[in-house]
């Protein structure tokens, strides 16, 4: 028995000695299964690696970069901005700044999920309405992180590997397969409130459509610096203002379905920076001005060549003036980055003005602001060394297309969307495959648009070359300065600091307008007295062309020095202190926002170009009158191509610069053309609301005397070969650059003079015809004042076929007693060779009468279009259709009348050309059936 207890004793000393070792080898605490074997050491894991204090705890270790997550900072929002800061021929570009990206870290299990936050709806905390909204749209997961290790030591943060985000194409470049093997970290940086990062990502295999061949030297190693930054949302200090659609600025939108808004769940805040006031408003003395507690501060980066760095600095510090009127003093201050500084531009800490290479010819000003308050948190605006280098250099004002296409007219490309930024356009367009992309682009341009639009793609710059180009070979015709040698230095300067006001303008948050040009009566355009003291221009965010004088008027300042009345408008309204919160901000907001009719304030945005039919609002037109200024244009490039390769070309210099200068005035034609047909059936549309001091009608049809005027002015400067009889001498110069290597792109020697007036022409007839001005023209004549004559669908047509057809007799006429005013026998014209212009047009009449006789495939919406009560929105009205029928029966009379009249002076082509346009409109008329029947 004794012996038996004292094995047993002995069994359990063994026992408990071994549990003792084992025990001792077992850290103190709680046991976990679950972190024993899946988690190493964290010192083991961070040992030798250089840390980074500052919103999350940086340890860079050999090719990885580890973060460390405390417990508190799960599950909190976080602000992901994202930019290109070198390479591709994309460096300097900030991307998804159309809205910010909000991140947010949760721990599930042994992972970190990383989180895009869904901002773009929401309801009242605590309400059944928003447990609904949270069943319904949920946020998205973008990865599950595997956790590297557990500190300990730090309340149980987690350490994960940022590789697995940044070493990916987080970004979405979609440059090729991402290389993780040949990517590398190029900066880390890592300060209180955000950190800081840059991947050397390298790309291989992708072929992006929009990237010049000179960006990358070899596609199997595409490589390109991407700067990422995590940052802290703001503290909820920030009093959001809500949006007016009177006043352009950009906007944080949200649908909150607890809103009581009679009209919709949206609810809007425009875009600006966190303004206030150092001293409290004095009542006794409201004109005091007080510095802000925070200003807005820019830095001017090294990069900026010296010789502009003053325009540069005037240009964003012009906006003090407005800020000035609403009670601040030095809103905005200018530092310019020394020699010896290096800092991150992409850095949002910095708010920069760079200076970058692209060849691409652009400037642009995006910020970045929290997507739920509005609050403008960062800006980098950049201008391309390119916008003001020498006109002479390579034509390249919508080469950034990508698909190798000049426009007939610029301002008509701007204004469907062409010239946009490259990457917008591929994210726009995906990865359907680049093959039909040139096809894709020309019939989707507005869908295009309205993408850049809301990722604030600003265009202000890349028709700068072509606007300086045009003055320089005015300044020269007129003994003003030497063309093609210097652009003058005060025409430069302008057109910085302009550019540099623009885009500043978009930095705090002001949308484009582009009614803002037509401010100034045209006489007003050149008297400086007015235009340095109120502007040329309503406002800076219209893209504004060069100022002209026409001929024999002196020549004002070529662009606007200041800001416009609209800007200190758009200014009052977005940063003026007001009192109340939210909700008692309506009324004092109110008063400001019914200012839209005053003089000055008129207000167009982007989608408003294509959205409305006002002839007013365009890009790059100039003064109250724009038939007028179209008029002007095309008047002054009649001028100068009078002796224009003389003046261009230098002795000793080939002639391809003669070639870029007739371009660039032949586009007058063009734009011309389009401005002007604009005005038939034009719409002028405002935006004022009910109640509004000297508040108009949302919509108000162009006055039928300026229709009319614009009819005739197309009928016998477009619809004409007259105007284009260019001096012999002048078409034997245009020729090519005869290079061929790296950066050229060699072309034909034959310049298509009669593709290019055919299509100024069509530009007109297809405006004038087509079907959504012709169903406006008959829905204006119920709008239009009792006292008012309207025009008619009938003017129209017979304005069109009167213009292109002046060659033959009238057939109607024929039948007329032949005497003339005073009873006296009158001679009748003889029909003579017909111009191949006239005939190139003739053709294309016919076609465009035809098509509308014989309609366009529908689709199979028929059923919608009758539910609906609406008709094909491509579809002509039935009046249109019966008119172009009679017009295609007289057309073929007077063809008929002319094969048959033995004395017309017919040569062989003109005789072949009326006998074919005889047989189609034979055929025309003789279908048994029309397409939309």
């Amino acid at each position: 028995m004794k012996s038996t207890l004292l094995i047993a004793c002995g069994v359990a000393a063994l026992i408990l000695g071994v549990s003792s070792r084992v025990m001792a080898q077992v850290p103190f605490g709680p046991r976990s299964d679950e972190e024993r074997p899946r988690f190493p050491d964290f010192n083991t894991v961070v040992k030798g690696a250089k840390e980074y204090e500052g919103l999350f705890k940086l340890y860079h270790k050999e090719e990885h970069l580890y973060m460390e997550i405390m417990p508190h900072q799960f599950d909190k929002p976080v602000l992901c901005p994202i930019a290109v800061a070198r390479g591709a021929g994309m460096g300097g570009q900030t991307l998804n700044f159309d809205e910010q990206w909000v991140l947010l870290f949760k721990r599930v299990g042994d992972k970190v999920h990383l989180i895009r936050r869904n901002v773009h709806f929401k309801a009242k905390p605590g309400t059944p309405v928003a447990k609904a909204v949270e069943t319904t749209y949920a946020d998205s997961v973008l990865m599950a992180l595997r956790i590297v290790a557990i500190n300990q030591m730090k309340q149980q943060a987690v350490l994960i590997n940022i590789n697995d985000i940044f070493m990916t194409d987080f970004a979405e470049l979609h440059l090729g397969a991402f290389d993780a093997n040949r990517s590398v970290w190029h900066k880390v940086k890592a300060f209180p409130h955000n950190i800081e990062l840059e991947v050397q990502a390298t790309y291989s295999g992708g072929r992006h459509f929009f990237m010049s061949d000179d960006g990358t030297i070899d596609p199997r190693g595409n490589t390109v610096v991407i700067h990422y930054g995590l940052a802290e949302l703001p503290d909820s200090g920030y009093q959001p203002r809500l949006a007016d659609d009177r006043v352009g600025h950009f906007l944080s939108a949200v649908k909150d379905f607890s809103s009581e808004s009679k009209d919709t769940a949206f609810v809007r805040y425009i875009n600006r920076w966190r303004l206030e006031r150092a001293e409290p408003f004095d009542a006794k003395n409201p004109t005091r001005l007080s510095v802000p507690k925070k200003s807005i501060k820019f830095y001017i980066e090294k990069t900026v060549p010296h010789e502009y760095r003053a325009a540069v600095q005037e240009g964003i510090l012009e906006w003090n003036k407005a800020f000035e009127k609403i009670g601040f003093r030095n809103a905005i201050e200018v530092v310019q980055q020394r020699e010896d500084e290096d800092w991150d531009p992409e850095d949002m800490n910095y708010n920069t003005l760079r200076w970058i290479t692209t060849d691409t010819s652009f400037a642009m000003g995006p910020s970045r602001a929290n997507p739920l308050t509005g609050e403008i948190l960062d800006a980098d605006i950049l201008f391309d060394a390119d916008m003001v280098r020498t006109w002479k250099h390579q034509y390249k004002v919508f080469s950034g297309s990508g698909v190798g296409l000049e426009p007939i007219s610029p301002i008509q490309a701007m204004n469907m969307g062409w010239g946009l930024d490259h990457l917008l356009l591929q994210r726009h367009l995906g990865d359907a495959g680049w093959d039909d992309l040139p096809k894709r682009l020309a019939d989707d341009p507005r869908a295009a648009r309205l993408r850049a639009i809301r990722q604030g793609v600003c265009q202000c710059g890349s028709q700068m070359n072509y606007e300086l180009g045009m003055a320089a070979i005015a300044i020269g015709a007129r003994g003003l300065g030497k063309t093609g040698d210097k652009v003058p230095d005060d025409l430069i300067n302008q057109a910085i600091k302009e550019t540099v006001m623009h885009e500043v303008g978009h930095t705090l948050g002001l949308r484009h307008n582009f009614k803002g040009s037509t401010m100034l009566p045209n006489n007003q355009l050149h008297d400086t007295k007015i235009t340095r003291a109120q502007g040329l221009v309503g406002s800076v965010m219209d893209y504004n062309p060069v100022n002209l004088a026409p001929k024999g008027v002196k020549q004002g300042d070529y662009f606007t020095t200041t800001i416009g009345p609209y800007d200190y408008w758009a200014i009052e309204y977005a940063y003026k202190p007001l009192s109340g919160g939210t909700e008692g901000e309506a009324g004092e907001l109110q008063k400001i926002a019914n200012k839209g009719a005053l003089p000055g304030h008129e207000f167009g945005s982007d989608e408003d170009i294509f959205l409305t039919a006002d002839p007013l609002t365009n890009a790059f037109d100039l003064g109250s009158d724009v038939m007028k200024f179209a008029q002007d244009r095309m008047l002054l490039a009649q001028e100068l191509m009078q002796g224009l390769s003389s003046r261009v070309v230098d002795s000793g210099e080939s002639y391809q610069r003669a070639r870029v200068a007739f371009s660039i005035l032949l586009s007058q034609y063009g734009n011309g053309a389009y401005l002007i047909a604009r005005y038939v059936g034009g719409e002028h549309a405002h935006r004022d609301h009910r109640g509004d001091p000297s508040g108009r009608d949302p919509l108000v049809p162009v006055a039928a005397a300026k229709q009319r005027e614009g009819l005739k002015f197309l009928q016998e400067h477009i619809f004409s070969d007259q105007p284009f009889q260019f001096p012999p001498e002048l078409l034997r110069k245009l020729a090519v650059e005869r290079w061929h290597h790296w950066g050229t792109q060699p072309g034909s020697t034959d310049f298509p003079l009669h593709d290019r007036i055919l299509g100024i022409q069509q530009v007109a007839l297809n405006e004038l015809l087509s079907s959504g001005v012709l169903r406006r023209i008959q829905n204006n004549a119920m709008k239009a004042e009792k006292n008012e004559q309207s025009l008619a669908l009938a003017e129209v047509f017979r304005s069109v076929s009167d213009g292109i057809w002046c060659d033959l007799p009238n057939g109607a006429a024929k039948e007329e007693k032949k005497t003339g005013p005073n009873g006296t026998a009158k001679e009748e014209k003889k029909t003579g060779p017909s111009s191949i212009m006239r005939r190139n047009l003739q053709r294309e009449h016919v076609k465009k009468l035809s098509s509308l006789v014989l309609g366009q495939r529908t689709g199979s919406s028929g059923g919608f279009a009758i539910l609906f009560g609406s008709s094909n929105s491509s579809s002509a009205p039935p009046d249109a259709r019966s008119l172009a029928r009679m017009h295609l029966r007289e057309i073929d009379k007077r063809i008929e009348g002319t094969l048959s009249d033995k004395q017309a002076a017919l040569d062989d082509t003109a005789r072949a050309h009326l006998e074919e346009c005889h047989e189609r409109i034979g055929k025309v008329l003789n279908a048994s059936m029309q397409v939309n029947d």
